[in-house]
């Protein structure tokens, strides 16, 4: 007994593995719909079906109430299509019921058809006809055509600000409002309403070819019952109209009520909007209809007025009038407080709990016990916070207590959008979108002390007047002005603090004054050029090849071909160390794809893309005049150190001994410390291609601002003039 009871599948088991086996019953239902327009329904069976179908289409209704939004059910276009196939096979099913076993009397064909047969349109068949066309009029002309033509419409609109919103993304996401997370979201829902709603004008046909189909069937049982009566079954006329009409209207109404129903779900699925702040549209409804006790006081008046009108109905419009005006006071004690509904946890704020925070108090007044956090809340709290904890941030800007409310627009702090601004500014600059700055506040840090952070790593920091202004001296200052000395931190320069009200005296004298959110914005933006080659992840990078293939696929196809995203990342990286911009980034790509066919070397590589931007580099260090000014070597300094360099795999590498390369940076140094004492900046050396990168490194290596370019990088047509040359002493 024991080994049988075992066997037994409990309801436990029956029941997991249906529920495990969901989308199976998806395609037994679908198949199943085949299935009944072939196969002929027993009376019992097409009962069953029938109650299936009405419970089906009350079901959709109820979801469309009740969902938050319409493309929450992305489903439902599909479940339209499902739903009047259905109803369709059961048409074809009743139709042969009622034409093959009509003249055994209505109980032989469906209980429900004759039910709906007699009892709803009281056995009359031309009660039946008129109820029928009524419900196929108001379902077809009304409900169905104007859920088809709104459908159309909304699927028009979307479609047509598709582009907009996908531009508000894009705005969005480069001023730093939102994350490329976030970008990604919203951009997946816009393609999602433009799907759904595409979806829905489509569906929207199929209801309208539906009640199209029930008028046309319906015809079809009237007038082939009526000759299948008369013909072949010897019924006399009364009794074949009266048979098969009733069963024929009865079969329309069980038929066109689902169909009303579904047609009605659609209308309210596509003709409503999503409102955050309530739940669903039943929600909504009510607290939008039901939001003003004024209105409905003042409807309740006007109902009582009617009703004391004489010739009109006084009970019920008076009893109507009497429910709003009682509603209307209701509502008015709840606004003003005196009305305390402690049973209704649906009148809390969405969101809120009934009894959240220290003021939450029981019904009788005294204070309520706060809830205890479960082991599994602690848990993920704790998750949370270790996260958050070990979650590094690329660039992070931490701030004292006193320099938080320039971050705070309520108190008139700016600096958030001078951030967004800067971003803006690299993006245009430099070809990429510098991430996200995290502001936070930091207790560690002075009252009046800003930190930059870099990946967790300080990179600079400063101190900030907050109620004061930084005056720098332009170079055209004509006299002394009253502040607190100090260094500018983004170039050093001496500068003073002063007070607000000597602005305009500093702006006369030649000073230029700036607030202090511009002296963070300013220190951060040079930071950020500084760093650059650090801010280019290589996720990044492949944000940048995708964005670059929507456009130029064969670019980037033939690049990846020969170049791995590693690749293209480290020679970006090295544009940027130099502080050449990625914008001709189709220029970089094809050369990087002739380049990298036979050799990997990123320095080979970068040579060969600098060379191809030769305009670029050329405008970058073009003066306003539109001349570029440049030092250069002796021909014999220069061709001692071609000499002096030799190829290591594939890589130009410039020997030089210790005393040589003194020598070179003493003489370099000195010309430039010439140059610039006649204000000309930035210097600029112009090279033998084979000595731009080796010398570049030199310099860099001890600290000289010296912009090394070779002569393929400047472009042809480009003015220049040579102010003058670096001799190396011979050893």
């Amino acid at each position: 007994m024991a080994k049988t009871k075992n066997k037994t599948p409990d309801v436990k088991t029956v029941l997991s593995a249906l529920f495990a086996s969901r989308d199976l019953s998806v395609v037994f239902f679908v198949m199943a719909i085949l299935a009944i327009i072939i196969v002929p329904l027993p009376s019992s069976l097409l009962d069953l079906l029938l109650a299936v179908v009405i419970s089906m289409s009350v079901l959709i209704l109820l979801i469309s109430l009740y969902i938050p939004k319409p493309t929450d059910l992305t489903t439902f276009p599909t479940l339209l299509l499902i739903i009047t196939l259905f109803r369709l096979s059961l048409n074809i099913a009743t139709t042969r019921m009622i034409l093959s076993h009509g003249n055994e009397g209505p109980d032989a064909v469906s209980d429900i058809i004759s039910s709906f047969g007699n009892f709803v349109v009281g056995g009359n068949y031309v009660i039946g006809v008129i109820v029928f066309v009524i419900l196929v009029l108001i379902n077809f002309m009304v409900i169905t055509k104007g859920s088809g033509r709104v459908a159309e419409v909304a699927a028009r609109f979307t479609l047509d600000a598709m582009p907009g919103k996908q531009m508000a993304i894009d705005a969005d996401l480069n001023s730093g409002l939102i994350d490329e997370k976030e970008a990604k979201t919203r951009r997946a829902e816009i393609l999602q309403h433009a799907n759904f709603y595409g979806a829905m004008d489509g569906s929207s046909k199929f209801i309208k070819g539906d009640a199209v189909a029930g008028i046309i069937i319906t015809l079809i049982n009237i007038i082939g019952g009526f000759l299948i009566g008369v013909v072949q079954f010897d019924l006399d006329v009364s009794a074949s109209a009266q048979t098969y009409t009733i069963l024929t209207i009865g079969d329309g109404l069980v038929s066109q009520i689902p169909a009303l129903i579904i047609s009605t779900a659609t209308g309210i699925m596509i003709t409503r909007g999503s409102n955050d702040d309530d739940a669903n549209f039943a929600e909504g409804s009510i607290n939008q209809l039901m939001g003003n006790a004024r209105i409905l006081l003042i409807v309740g008046f006007i109902m009582i007025m009617f009703a004391a009108v004489p010739g009109l109905p006084t009970l019920s419009m008076g009893f109507v009038g009497i429910i709003f005006v009682a509603l209307g006071y209701a509502l008015y004690k709840y606004e003003r407080g005196e009305l305390v509904l402690t049973s209704a946890p649906s009148v809390a704020k969405k969101g809120a709990s009934p009894a959240s925070g220290a003021a939450a108090a029981s019904a009788d007044g005294t204070p309520a016990a706060p809830r205890r956090k479960t082991n599994e809340e602690i848990a993920k709290e704790e998750e949370a916070a270790l996260e958050d904890i070990l979650k590094i941030e690329m660039l992070e800007l931490t701030l004292g207590y006193q320099l938080i409310r320039l971050a705070d627009s309520s108190q008139g702090g700016d600096l958030l959008e001078r951030i967004r601004s800067m971003r803006r500014k690299i993006a245009s600059d430099f070809g990429f979108l510098m991430p996200q700055v995290r502001i936070r506040d930091n207790l560690h840090l002075k009252p009046n002390q800003y930190e930059i952070l870099l990946k967790g790593v300080n990179i600079g920091d400063g101190l900030i007047q907050p109620d004061r202004f930084l005056a720098m001296d332009s170079g055209m200052a004509i006299s002394e002005i009253e502040g607190e000395p100090t260094k500018e931190p983004a170039f050093g320069l001496d500068a003073y603090w002063i007070a607000p009200d000597l602005k305009e005296d500093a702006i006369i004298n030649g000073y230029t004054v700036v607030d202090p959110a511009t002296v963070i914005s300013t220190h951060m933006s040079e930071l950020v050029k500084k760093y650059a080659e650090e801010l280019l992840t290589r996720q990044e990078t492949q944000a940048l090849i995708e964005k670059i293939k929507n456009d130029y696929p064969v670019v980037v196809d033939d690049l990846l071909k020969v170049a791995n995203i590693g690749l293209i990342q480290r020679v970006f990286k090295a544009l940027l160390h130099e502080r050449i911009p990625l914008k001709d980034m189709i220029t970089i790509l094809e050369t990087m794809a002739d380049v990298a066919e036979y050799t990997k070397s990123v320095d080979i590589i970068t040579e060969h893309v600098r060379a191809k931007l030769s305009r670029i580099i050329t405008q970058l260090y073009t003066g306003p005049d539109g001349i570029i000014r440049l030092l250069t070597f002796d021909t014999m300094s220069e061709q001692k150190m071609l000499e002096k360099s030799q190829e290591r795999d594939g890589v130009k590498q410039l020997l030089l001994n210790v005393g040589e390369i003194n020598g070179l940076i003493q003489a370099t140094s000195a010309k430039a410390t010439e140059l610039l004492q006649k204000g000309v900046s930035p210097i600029i050396i112009i090279v033998d291609p084979k000595l731009r990168r080796p010398l570049a490194e030199i310099y860099e290596r001890f600290s000289l601002d010296i912009v090394t370019l070779s002569h393929a990088e400047i472009d042809s047509n480009a003015k220049f003039e040579v102010l003058g040359s670096i001799t190396l002493e011979n050893k």
